[in-house]
């Protein structure tokens, strides 16, 4: 028997937990002035980080309902996602707000993958092509979104640190 269903619960309570540990970070921070901060010279604020997690949060509950369904998954705008952080004026918006935005949009994404029978492989291994090429399976789309959490989480220590 597969070992990948237990793997896929693991990688599944971490999209649950992930925004808990966001919540305890952002509930550390006194000094308003390190929501103006950024990653670097040309990175990103707090704000952007939140605002960039929902839009993802959205387009990652799209692309794994396409996945499930054997479809190709929806293509993006073509713009980077730079321009698309930076078009929506995240910088401008507030962090809390942003960060509610994103746990409303986590929780049908959630509950969407937790609702896939775990112990399905065909299911969660089906490879679909993206439109910028390479086999892409719900297996992969789990594994990312855990790991996107926690790149950004990673982001926003690094802007709190200065």
């Amino acid at each position: 028997m597969s070992e990948m269903p237990r793997y896929r619960r693991w990688q599944l309570w971490a999209l649950e937990k992930n925004p808990l540990n966001y919540e305890h970070l952002l509930s550390t921070i006194s000094d308003p002035v390190i929501y103006a901060k950024r990653d670097g010279g040309d990175g990103w604020t707090i704000s952007e980080v939140l605002g960039h997690l929902a839009d993802t949060d959205s387009y990652f509950l799209a692309r794994a309902r396409a996945l499930a369904e054997g479809e190709d998954p929806p293509q993006g705008s073509g713009r980077s996602v730079d321009e698309r952080v930076k078009d929506a004026g995240y910088a401008t918006q507030d962090a809390q707000d942003l960060f509610e935005k994103w746990k409303a949009v986590r929780v049908p994404y959630h509950a969407f993958m937790a609702s896939l029978p775990e112990d399905d492989d065909e299911l969660w291994e089906r490879p679909r092509r993206p439109p910028e090429g390479g086999g892409f399976t719900l297996n992969d789309q789990l594994v990312l979104s855990a790991y996107h959490d926690l790149d950004h989480l990673h982001q926003i220590v690094k802007i709190i640190r200065g």
